[in-house]
């Protein structure tokens, strides 16, 4: 059995009108000798029982939600009762102050049927609006862009709810302050003075769009920004729309495609020529002395794919625990394992280890690839007979956590320092490994950054990593 709707409520009540007006009305001619005066009264307030009847049937047509046909029908009953009310009230006055009563119930029918119309009008509007205001509320937020409508100064109107979520924001700390202070852009100048240029462009009426990084709840993250202007009838600019569609999935995937399809073309397949040929020479070798020379180049390329093939499981490694939920810990429990275990695994070395205090927040589990395999690097490319490595931890901000490792070897080649920095490289440029894409990509992953700065003697490499409170662990494991 189907439910009463809204619309069935506005002609039933028009029904039960137009029934009493009807009734009233025919007692009326057979008590009165003209039938003039009750027929105009019957076409009055007849016509304002069947204007509902009518009402109903078209907003049944009108193919409107449950929830909305019954808002309207509550205020045509409302409407209904307020105008009875009134008619009622005035009666009453009249009968306080002495007067005949002429025509009650005529007076009533008429007030509750305009009442009724007057309301439903009303309510039908409301109601209209209300669901247009909902559905424009439900595309605005269920987008999973950034979306922003902007006032010409730059100013913040509105946000959707995944730009508040992308950078665990409080509306009420957004609305009504400049787009380009928002803490998504200002953790570089850069960043913020192209956002600043965007948005002027997007004023003189132009269209821009580009790739930038964000800085969100988790850290940095890709994003392609767009900025476009909102015109009035007449093409003025009135207001900017901005959005931001999180790329850094979709970025980190072509790099690493990238990145192995350069590995198996270039050092793998490198690789295998040399070793073919070395295994011929060493089977066409007179000489003891040169077969065992080539077969130590054989097993020295096979160690370094024994190497790659378990970066290669470190980085499967990383991506799942991102992919999941990766565990958090203080730096300050993890680094000093770390550094024992590393002077322990490099005996000639001196590694310390620097916390400065106090420090609060948490970083990924899976970090600790990238400190280990940077520390391993340089106390590889030292050149000194006790290599020196220095690994410090600070807290800049409650937001960021940095982590320095610095040693006193003969420098980053510029090749390996812009893998490290930009993940960018050209034919000509390689990587030495897959420990150094290691190193980029769990810092990356963690929505950290990587920058490489010449010592007086010696090379920095520091990570910046987003920290993760108490609060935001908690809340990650629910």
């Amino acid at each position: 059995m189907s439910r009463l709707r809204g619309s069935a409520v506005v002609m039933t009540f028009g029904g039960l009108l137009l029934t009493l007006s009807v009734g009233h009305h025919v007692r009326e001619i057979a008590a009165l000798s003209t039938q003039l005066g009750p027929m105009i009264a019957l076409f009055l307030d007849g016509s304002l029982s069947l204007g509902l009847i009518y009402a109903g049937y078209w907003l049944r047509q009108e193919n409107l939600t449950p929830t909305t046909e019954w808002s309207v029908g509550i205020w045509t009953i409302l409407g209904g009762l307020v105008g009875a009310t009134i008619a009622g009230m005035t009666l009453v006055v009249e009968v306080i102050e002495g007067r005949p009563l002429i025509e009650p119930q005529f007076r009533v029918l008429v007030s509750a049927g305009g009442g009724a119309l007057v309301l439903f009008t009303a309510g039908y509007y409301a109601a209209r609006q209300q669901t247009l205001n909902h559905r424009y509320e439900t595309l605005f937020n269920n987008t999973i862009q950034i979306t922003g409508l902007l006032r010409l100064d730059g100013s913040i109107i509105e946000v959707n709810d995944t730009a508040l979520e992308f950078g665990g924001l409080e509306r009420d700390n957004v609305i009504d302050n400049q787009f380009d202070e928002i803490s998504w852009w200002t953790h570089s100048e850069e960043v913020q003075e192209r956002i600043q240029d965007a948005i002027a462009q997007a004023r003189d009426g132009g269209f821009v769009r580009y790739e930038t990084e964000a800085r969100g709840a988790d850290g940095l993250r890709t994003i392609e920004v767009s900025a476009k202007p909102v015109t009035d009838e007449n093409g003025e600019v009135i207001q900017l729309i901005v959005a931001g569609y999180d790329i850094t999935d979709k970025q980190r995937q072509r790099e690493h495609l990238r990145v192995l399809h350069r590995l198996m073309r270039h050092n793998i397949r490198n690789d295998l020529m040399k070793l073919n040929g070395w295994t011929q020479m060493a089977a066409t070798a007179v000489s003891r002395e040169k077969r065992v020379s080539h077969a130590n180049r054989v097993k020295n390329t096979l160690d370094s794919w024994e190497k790659i093939t378990n970066d290669m499981k470190e980085i499967q490694y990383i991506v799942e625990s991102e992919t999941g939920q990766p565990d958090h810990e203080p730096p300050g429990e993890l680094l000093p394992d770390i550094v024992e275990s590393q002077q322990s695994k490099h005996p000639d070395a001196e590694i310390s280890l620097t916390l400065d205090t106090p420090l609060a927040g948490r970083i990924p589990r899976y970090v600790t690839k990238a400190i280990i395999e940077a520390i391993d690097n340089a106390v590889a490319a030292s050149t000194e007979e006790t290599p020196t490595v220095g690994v410090t931890v600070s807290n800049p901000d409650n937001d960021w956590i940095r982590i320095t490792i610095a040693d006193d070897g003969p420098g980053i080649p510029p090749t390996e320092a812009a893998v490290l920095e930009t993940g960018q490289e050209s034919a000509l440029m390689h990587g030495s490994a897959l420990g150094i894409w290691k190193i980029r990509m769990a810092v990356r992953q963690a929505g950290g950054n990587i920058s490489v700065d010449d010592l007086d003697s010696g090379t920095a490499i520091q990570f910046q990593l987003p920290s993760r409170g108490e609060q935001q662990q908690s809340l990650a494991s629910v």
